[in-house]
């Protein structure tokens, strides 16, 4: 059974509390939501700082940062959650990464390893993202160590809220607009800062 590690803690969530369990009318998760992982991966563009504007990456990076949220579309075919698990791992980021490697070298990419390593670092920042959510059902954070350990971590310091899914009056209701102004609050000044960085770095370099 997966071990689950919260504020220092160690223990196992009993079965019956999984999220795929939950009423399809309404379950909070502990991802931000797109926004704020659109954000996270310009971020990750801006901060590599290419000499030339490449919006093929930058288009890259950003659907990399949005990726491990597909993990909602195994429920349907296994009749329960995989959200946060194997996905949201290091070692599926690997993974990720040498996958993305091929397809650069395969569309004939110049720098197909550097458009690899950016591309798996924007996938890193969905992981980080949730990993400093607010998290209020089991299992709690993400399945980071996969698939070394099955264990789930969450931070003790959580910045972004959860969101809340279900029908369109939940989804488009006032908790998530909250959700993703606080994202803004808190990712968008970095991708200013990064952005204005970007622009003061001299075209020689």
């Amino acid at each position: 059974m997966p071990e689950y590690h919260i504020s220092g803690h160690v223990f196992n969530s009993p079965p019956d509390m999984g999220v795929h369990q939950l009423p399809l009318t309404w379950y909070s998760g502990s991802v931000p939501t797109p926004v704020g992982h659109s954000l996270g991966g310009l971020a990750v563009y801006l901060a590599a700082r290419w000499p030339q504007k490449d919006w093929f990456l930058l288009g890259a990076v950003v659907v990399a940062a949005l990726f491990p949220d597909l993990d909602f579309a195994i429920q349907p075919f296994t009749g329960r959650s995989y959200h946060r698990y194997f996905s949201h791992s290091l070692g599926f980021t690997v993974l990720f990464s040498v996958a993305a490697y091929l397809l650069m070298k395969t569309v004939g990419r110049k720098s197909p390893g550097r458009d690899a390593v950016l591309i798996g670092v924007g996938y890193v920042s969905h992981i980080a993202l949730d990993f400093f959510s607010n998290d209020s059902h089991p299992p709690f954070g993400v399945q980071l160590f996969w698939p070394l350990s099955d264990g789930f971590v969450i931070s003790q310091v959580q910045i972004f809220h959860e969101v809340w899914r279900g029908n369109l009056a939940i989804l488009f209701g006032p908790h998530n607009w909250i959700t993703a102004g606080i994202e803004f609050l808190v990712v968008l000044p970095l991708v200013v800062f990064l952005g204005w960085l970007r622009r003061r770095r001299p075209q020689s370099e």
